[in-house]
């Protein structure tokens, strides 16, 4: 019932073509078939025998030019002159002075001379192990007939032989040798050999080199001795049998391959075609097939329209117009002239069209173009970027993804005004849009930030380095807003496809990644989007929240490193040192969280907690060793910045009973350079306090000697990367030794870090330093640990 419902809808000349369409196109289809399948047959047994052809064509020549070769080293061996010299049994002491040697060089420098193919010519003995050759060479007391490579395969037989390819000792050239043996009497006296270098072979086989097809020559051995494109790994291992075609998919395409033999070498030629030799003119033979089945098709509904245009007339043209209007097609002209009612109605379907059409179109421009730009917008962005994978069907197509915003563009609004900055927005746009290719697409994300979408063949991946170039340089000329000359830098973070990711949404994430990369390397530059780029971002990620939880779970730790005295000869102080025991990852690094804590704002409860902590365990610790005078605590920047810590510190000590002068505050020089002259203050109140100050790892950072005369410090640290290496490296030596020297002259105390060997101690003690802190005296210890090493130092017997 339902079909036939389906069947009274249609209209007379719908009913007709569908069934003229139910009949034609599967006998068509059929012809189509059987056409296409007999055609692949025939243009597959075409290529093979041009291939094999061409296979056996390259072999000949290969196979001349080293028989050419081979039939030069015969003749010569066979030579009288030679064998009687190779009988002598020269030394290559007396060999020059030999009746036959002028003879002998004479004719292989002429022979040499006279085929360039031959790089050099020689004959060597082996009853005194040397060679003599062309140009009047003689070899020296360390050649070794026994080493040569081409002497297992020349060894065991009586006619020329070809070695595989190998490096020349004494010119570092990638060799191949064409041998003959000297034997007299049954007894080999030697070998005479030309030498020719594998770059001879290419410049030969390029001739037969096009584009779609290509050979591949390997030795007896298997050496690869000429592969233009790089294939034979792909080829290799796939049961390829002599003077037979075989079709060979990988994943650099697939390829029509023969392999043959090279007549008496032992070698092989790989010859091989693309499968596009093929499939190419069958598109072209099917695209010919289906053009004529449309056109058939079209003439059969011409015919049928034309002979029932009488009966409908303009109803049939009515209805046609109002279901392309369904379809979109909203601007319609029925060029109806009646005045009846059929006229009135296509008329005010006429008018109804066109009205819709422009209001369609104004809201499609809204929705899909900026409107302070007029660039394409997000919206149009994503469906463009979307449009280009879904298309992408050449391997060798990559499209590129830029996200770019303006660097410092907050301040501009903040400081201009947002009118300033709607103006250079625009002016961003055109600027950019004047840089653009054909092929490329430019708009506006959000805010301040571009997408720049371009693609090109990976061979032409240089036009998109050049294009982001020229727009990056483009923001080298300033610009003018409201008669104010402004100069803006553009940061950019560019990901590949397929290359980096194979969706939208992975594609601009991470272009964004690449641009935060490129924020955090300075700005205004260009970062292409790596993978260890997203693994950095998830591990921080990762780590952001393990510190969120760690700080709920109680899974952070004090450990604390003994400072040996060498003036007391015992441990005078402790620097607490922060460490993170995560119940999956186990103990985790502060170098790895601490700048994850700072950037997300944890460094604060987290600075917090090593105070205090360090404090209460200290107290606990001086009271069973009073010896153990100070506890160093690191502090960073952030911790200082904030106006109350000051305060906290205070609290601290007056809640745990601690004088100030036990507490040893260690800081680095970028404090002073991020903080100027209200950090500066905040130390001196802090030394005022009675609180020591340490400079930590001096001689790492800005390493300023300014610094040491204006900040209130007590004690200077040399970092460890100094401590190492003051006994291999001089200049170091000298570095570390002025720096004590400067430090006692200015009345600090000098603490070297990481002294881990007898000689570091020796030679610190010699430049008199205050105080040793490394493995050699102790790793950083727990609380029980340090009691147990502390005890052990009290009483070493």
């Amino acid at each position: 019932m339902a079909k036939m419902t389906f069947w009274n809808q249609l209209g007379f000349r719908a009913k007709v073509l569908l069934a003229m369409a139910a009949v034609v196109i599967p006998i068509i289809y059929i012809l189509a078939t059987y056409s296409y399948m007999h055609s692949k047959i025939l243009y597959e047994t075409q290529m093979e025998k041009g291939l094999a052809l061409e296979n056996e064509l390259v072999s000949e020549k290969v196979f001349s030019l080293f028989s050419g070769k081979g039939e030069v080293v015969k003749q010569i061996a066979e030579l009288e002159t030679v064998k009687r010299f190779a009988e002598s049994e020269p030394t290559r002491e007396n060999v020059i002075t030999n009746r036959d040697y002028e003879l002998i060089n004479s004719f292989l420098t002429r022979v040499q001379e006279e085929d360039r193919a031959l790089e050099f010519l020689w004959v060597t003995f082996l009853k005194n192990d040397f060679y003599i050759g062309d140009s009047g060479v003689v070899s020296d007391a360390f050649f070794q007939v026994n080493d040569r490579p081409w002497l297992w395969k020349a060894a065991s037989t009586s006619n020329v032989s070809f070695s595989d390819l190998y490096i020349d000792y004494k010119t570092g050239e990638n060799t191949i040798s064409v041998i003959y043996p000297i034997d007299r009497d049954g007894r080999r006296l030697g070998y005479v050999g030309a030498d020719m270098y594998l770059e001879g072979i290419p410049s030969m086989i390029n001739l037969f080199e096009t584009d779609d097809k290509h050979h591949i020559l390997l030795s007896s051995s298997g050496q690869v001795l000429y592969d233009s494109q790089g294939m034979w790994d792909a080829f290799d291992g796939r049961n390829l049998l002599a003077n037979d075609s075989k079709l060979i998919n990988t994943d650099k395409g697939n390829f029509y391959v023969e392999i043959r033999g090279v007549d008496r070498t032992g070698w092989h030629l790989v010859s091989y075609a693309n499968e596009s030799i093929v499939t190419k003119p069958l598109s072209n033979y099917l695209t010919t097939l289906s053009f004529t089945w449309i056109l058939a098709g079209l003439l059969i509904l011409f015919f049928i329209g034309m002979s029932l245009r009488p009966l409908l007339r303009d109803v049939s043209t009515i209805d046609r117009h109002v279901k392309n209007m369904e379809k979109g097609n909203l601007l319609t002209n029925m060029k109806i002239s009646r005045k009846d009612e059929v006229g009135m109605i296509a008329q005010s379907i006429e008018q109804m069209g066109s009205r819709l059409h422009f209001k369609i179109q104004e809201m499609d421009y809204q929705a899909k173009f900026d409107q302070l730009t007029n660039l394409p917008n997000r919206l149009s962005i994503d469906t463009k970027l979307n449009e280009w994978i879904e298309n992408h069907s050449n391997e060798n197509d990559i499209v590129a993804v830029t996200f770019m915003d303006l660097d410092h563009f907050k301040q501009i609004n903040d400081s201009k005004g947002h009118a300033y900055g709607d103006s250079l927005l625009i002016q961003v746009a055109e600027r950019i849009q004047l840089l653009m290719p054909k092929n490329g697409y430019f708009g506006r994300f959000s805010g301040d930030e571009f997408i720049i979408l371009l693609r090109a063949e990976k061979k032409n991946f240089f036009d998109i380095r050049s294009t982001l170039r020229d727009i990056h340089s483009s923001f080298l000329k300033p610009f003018v807003l409201h008669d104010h000359t402004l100069y803006v830098s553009p940061s950019m973070g560019v990901s590949l496809f397929p290359t980096d990711a194979q969706t939208r949404e992975q594609l601009i994430a991470n272009a964004d990644t690449a641009l935060n990369k490129a924020k955090e390397n300075g700005r205004n530059r260009v970062v292409f989007f790596n993978f260890e780029m997203k693994e950095v971002f998830e591990k921080q990620l990762m780590m952001e929240q393990g510190l969120r939880e760690a700080m709920k779970s109680d899974q952070f730790q004090l450990h604390f490193q003994p400072q040996f005295s060498l003036c007391s000869n015992h441990t005078e102080s402790l620097e607490a040192l922060m460490r993170w025991k995560h119940p999956e990852w186990g103990m985790i690094s502060p170098a790895e969280f601490i700048p994850i804590a700072e950037s997300t704002g944890h460094i604060q409860a987290i600075g917090d907690w090593v105070m205090e902590t360090a404090i209460q365990q200290f107290k606990e610790i001086q009271k069973a060793y009073p010896h153990v005078k100070r506890i160093a605590i690191n502090v960073s920047a952030l911790q200082l910045r904030e106006p109350s810590f000051l305060g906290r510190l205070k609290e601290l000590l007056k809640k745990h009973r601690v004088e100030p002068s036990v507490i040893e505050l260690e800081i680095t020089e970028s404090l002073l350079v991020d903080g100027g002259d209200e950090m500066l203050m905040k130390l001196s109140n802090l030394k005022e306090m009675g609180v020591s100050i340490a400079l930590d790892d001096f001689g790492t950072g800005y390493s300023s000697l300014n610094y040491l005369r204006i900040l209130p410090i007590n004690r200077v640290k040399i970092d460890r990367e100094f401590t190492s290496k003051i006994e291999v490296d001089p200049k170091v030596h000298a570095i570390v030794q002025s720096i004590i020297d400067l430090s006692h002259r200015l009345d600090f105390d000098v603490v070297a870090e990481g002294v881990e060997t007898i000689g570091q101690l020796n030679q610190l003690k010699e430049w008199r330093v205050d105080v040793i802190q490394g493995y050699y005296f102790s790793r950083p210890l727990n609380q029980i640990s340090l009691e147990a090493f502390l005890q052990k130092e009290s009483n070493p017997t």
